[in-house]
This record gives C-alpha cells, sequence and structure tokens, in this order.
C-alpha cells in the first residue's frame, strides 16, 4: 500500500484525504469504463475487497461521541510506478454529522473469491437488527466477481484458460441524486461485527465488494429498469491469529470459518445520507 503521510500508520491526514477523495469524484464523473477498471485491480487481477486490521476498527468504533461510521471512496496512489487504486477512508462522525475521528485505511487487498456459506448451526446468533442471511450475500458478492468474464483471445485450443475481462461500468455507482461517494452506517453495525470473537489480534474486517441487483423505476420512461449498484458487505475474515504482514490477501485457504460469523451489508449511499 502506499505511504499514507502521517505519523501515524493506517492514517490519513486531512490534506491527503480531501486529495484521494477529489480523485475518486472526479473519476467517476468522467464516467469512462477502462479507468474505472484500471483502478479496480492489483496486479491486474480484479479487486475483491478491503480490509482493516480488527485493533484499527477497535479505535474507530471507540470514538467517543460517535454514532456513525462513514465510509468513503477515494482513488490513491498504490506503490511507487503503478497506477492509482479504488480504496475506502472510514470515519466517525457525531449525532451533529461533525468528523470526529481520524481517517483510517485499510492495511489489506484482497482478490480472493471466497464465498459466503450458510451457517452451519441453523439457530445462528442474530447481533444487528441490520445483519444479513449469507444467501443474499453470496449472490451480491458474486455479482462483482462475475464481472470478470471470460473471454476467448484467439486461436486457442479448445478447453484452454481465455483471458478474463474485467468490465466495471459507471452506473454501478449512481444513485438518484448523483454520482455515489460512499456508504453511512450506524455504529453498532460495526461493534456488532466483534460479537464472536475472543480476540482481536489478528483478525480483520473484511470489506467485500458486491454488486445488488433490482428493479426500479426509469426517471426516463413510465417503466422500469433493472439496476444494478456497487455495496459493501462486511464480515470479520479470522485468521487464526496470524499475524502476517502481507498487504495483499489471494489465499482461498487461511479463513477460519468453522464460526459463523455475521454480515452486514445494509449502508446508506452517499448521497443522500453523507
Amino acid at each position: 500500500m502506499a505511504d499514507q503521510a502521517s505519523q501515524y500508520s493506517g492514517i490519513l491526514d486531512q490534506a491527503l484525504f480531501d486529495q484521494y477523495n477529489t480523485r475518486w469524484i472526479e473519476t467517476i464523473n468522467r464516467r469512462d469504463p477502462e479507468e474505472l477498471k484500471a483502478i479496480f485491480k492489483e496486479d491486474e487481477v480484479q479487486l475483491t475487497g478491503l480490509g482493516f486490521s480488527a485493533e484499527q476498527i477497535a479505535r474507530l468504533v471507540g470514538t467517543i461521541g460517535a454514532s456513525h461510521i462513514k465510509a468513503r471512496f477515494i482513488v490513491q496512489p498504490n506503490t511507487p510506478g503503478t497506477s492509482a487504486q479504488f480504496s475506502i477512508a472510514l470515519f466517525a462522525t457525531d449525532s451533529l454529522n461533525a468528523r470526529v475521528s481520524s481517517y483510517y485505511v485499510p492495511e489489506k487487498l484482497y482478490t480472493d473469491t471466497l464465498a459466503f456459506t450458510p451457517p452451519k448451526r441453523p439457530g445462528q446468533l442474530t447481533v444487528h437488527k441490520n445483519q444479513l442471511h449469507h444467501v443474499l450475500a453470496e449472490r451480491w458478492r458474486k455479482n462483482w466477481t462475475d464481472l470478470t468474464v471470460p473471454q476467448p483471445t484467439g486461436g486457442e485450443p479448445e478447453g484452454l484458460p481465455t483471458t478474463d475481462l474485467l468490465t466495471v461500468k459507471p452506473e454501478y455507482f449512481d444513485t438518484h441524486y448523483g454520482p455515489m461517494r460512499g456508504y453511512t452506517y450506524e455504529l453498532n453495525e460495526f461493534v456488532a461485527l466483534f460479537l464472536l470473537l475472543e480476540t482481536l489480534k489478528g483478525n480483520w474486517l473484511k470489506m467485500y465488494f458486491v454488486l445488488h441487483d433490482y428493479y426500479q423505476p426509469d426517471p426516463l420512461t413510465s417503466g422500469d429498469q433493472l439496476a444494478e449498484t456497487f455495496a459493501l458487505a462486511l464480515q470479520v475474515h479470522r485468521t487464526g491469529g496470524s499475524t502476517t504482514p502481507s498487504t495483499t490477501d489471494t489465499s482461498e485457504e487461511g479463513k477460519v470459518d468453522d464460526i459463523d460469523d455475521p454480515v452486514l451489508d445494509m449502508g446508506v449511499p452517499c448521497p443522500p445520507s453523507c
């Protein structure tokens, strides 16, 4: 990950947040699918999520006076010599919508395609009213990973792998009020995710990239239209106490999945809730 120009790891100062947030706004306003595709890649592989350490989130939700957590989209440099990359800054606000925490940025990237699996115990504990069933979470997660469509490169023998072509449409970030800038969550949505943890050490909050599909009124006609909208699904990513400092997780293994950790994906888009 790029240097954050702050004395604290995983923190953005105000100037850099403004710069990176402006880059996102400029990018989405250009509505260029090729530019969007480029920022959702890591070493030519589709990004599937971002990871915040449990320690980061503990400090975020521990902010005195906080009532909401804001996730704001940013575009920041990756490593020197590489292209810019989509990311997210988290911060807490109070009941008057004033920022009361620092800007936290992820310490891990994900390119895996690990699926959400149904709970092993039918009586899964409900930890928050906005908790999402794994069946829905998996549908929306797969919608995002399926954007990488196999395309023939031409001339290859039948049965050999084809080249992946990622498609990211500007429409995925549209709202009724303008281009999407992020999501807003209740503070307790982040707190509830850690209810089943026995320790913070070696655990992560994974923000899966998902794509909701639904029908809505077409503002240009009297009919309806199919909409697909980018969103974030939140779940604890257990690593069995590993503190490996790798910043990119491509593994299909390693997640301790014998615990039915809850999934939340009911943030309110910004705009209108900014």
